[in-house]
């Protein structure tokens, strides 16, 4: 496991305990010009030892979230230049859903099975054959041709 902004964290940490450090050492000589230089540049030096401890743990949780992204292998200028590539519109198309079974029929010892797409099915001793559209039926068989 990887430990992004360790030491950013630690860098950080040694500058607040040193700016607590002169704001200590300062206090004593609160009085004289030496004293108050010390203890503003030890509180600057605290707040920007806690600012730099922020921007370690930043690195370090962006770091953990760049591991789970998996890695590509285009670099900055394949991405600029299909930024620049005018798009094309690309068309999404569902799979096609099976025809579903609307109505069934029996006429003759044969089953005859309505499909929600038009087509029928004809089932006769055991043999199953499908026609697109029951005028396809009508035409193969010659029956009921109108």
């Amino acid at each position: 496991m990887r430990r992004y902004g360790l030491g950013v964290i630690f860098l950080g940490l040694a500058l607040a305990l040193s700016g607590a450090y002169g704001m200590w050492s300062g206090w004593d000589y609160i009085q004289l010009e030496r004293g108050w230089s010390l203890f503003i540049g030890g509180a600057t030096a605290v707040s920007g030892g806690v600012v730099t401890i922020a921007l370690g743990r930043a690195i370090g949780v962006l770091g953990r979230i760049a591991d789970k992204v998996p890695a590509t292998q285009a670099n900055a200028a394949d991405l600029i230049n299909e930024a620049q590539a005018p798009t094309q519109p690309v068309a999404v198309t569902a799979p096609p859903k099976p025809p579903v079974e609307v109505d069934r029929y029996i006429a003759s010892g044969s089953v005859y099975v309505m499909f929600s797409d038009g087509s029928v099915e004809v089932q006769t001793d055991g043999a199953a054959r499908r026609y697109p559209s029951l005028a396809a039926l009508r035409a193969d068989t010659g029956v009921g041709g109108g």
